[in-house]
């Protein structure tokens, strides 16, 4: 009989044991790393937006400068190129700029 409430009581013991590992793995371990999935989720998003919406206001300045501006006509054709190249580079630039600066 002795033996008994000692099995018990150890068996009792192991599955508390058993229970605060598995609460304690989901909370520093799971739920930290669910949280960062979803903000790297929010972020790729986001960047594709910033692409996007980049790639759409570089193409339509292009599209202005050669339409619009009679300077770009026969000779100087590909400076338009040129300058929506610069305008992305200035872009970059600020942004490696702001990134290292962090």
């Amino acid at each position: 009989m002795f033996d008994i409430g000692i099995k018990d009581s150890i068996g009792r013991k192991i599955t508390e044991l058993k229970t605060t590992l598995v609460q304690y793995s989901k909370q520093e371990i799971r739920d930290p790393l669910i949280s960062l999935l979803k903000w790297t989720a929010y972020g790729l998003v986001g960047l594709i937006f910033i692409i996007a919406g980049l790639g759409h206001l570089c193409l339509g300045i292009l599209r202005m400068l050669q339409s619009e501006v009679s300077t770009f006509e026969s000779n100087l054709s590909f400076l338009p190129y040129f300058i929506i190249f610069g305008f992305l580079a200035l872009i970059a630039a600020v942004s490696y700029r702001s990134i290292r600066s962090r």
